[in-house]
């Protein structure tokens, strides 16, 4: 039985905050991150996953969004099996629990939250992780790649507010101000 779920965009906070008030309450953390892989499967992800990071980032923002938003729904119904084998109370965090499907599986909105980063904070922390500046030095032109990125997550991050709140759920803006304790 899932208890409490925390979703929105990449590099918000959602890992770090669901961490904390997982061990706090006594619940599993399941992380979709940890599982994408693993779900891999259907024409949307085929698509991405035969396409470079570069050829990726130079897709129009909105058909970035589109294929993103896509991966998610196909990816939610592995999710929601893999939630049902987990025993106790549990916390799901990630990027794939959109508030549209939560919505449709009647998730409560005193269960779920969405954090969102503005996107001054996402660029200023997206720079800093090793691993995307890995992901952008295979790329022609890192700098627009990362441009490209960001403006990505940035679009997903103002749908996936706009999908909470049309929703009833609650929408949490992290702009670098609040100290996490």
């Amino acid at each position: 039985m899932t208890s409490w779920w925390i979703g929105g965009s990449p590099c918000s906070g959602k890992s770090t905050v669901a961490g904390l008030l997982a061990a706090a309450r006594g619940a599993t953390l399941y992380s979709c991150d940890d599982a994408f892989e693993r779900h891999a499967a259907g024409p949307a992800f085929a698509k991405v996953a035969a396409m470079g990071v570069a050829a990726r980032l130079a897709q129009p923002v909105e058909v970035q969004v589109a294929d993103v938003l896509q991966l998610y729904r196909d990816e939610f119904p592995l999710i929601l099996r893999d939630l049902a084998a987990v025993p106790g109370p549990v916390l799901a965090e990630g990027a794939a629990l959109l508030p549209e499907l939560l919505a449709a599986h009647k998730v409560p909105a005193t269960h779920a939250v969405w954090i969102v980063p503005t996107e001054p904070f996402q660029r200023r922390y997206y720079a800093r992780r090793p691993w995307a500046r890995a992901l952008l030095a295979a790329t022609p032109d890192p700098d627009a790649s990362f441009d490209r990125w960001m403006r990505r997550d940035a679009a997903f991050a103002r749908l996936i507010a706009t999908q909470a709140r049309a929703a009833g759920y609650r929408v949490l803006t992290v702009d670098g101000t609040i100290p996490l304790r």
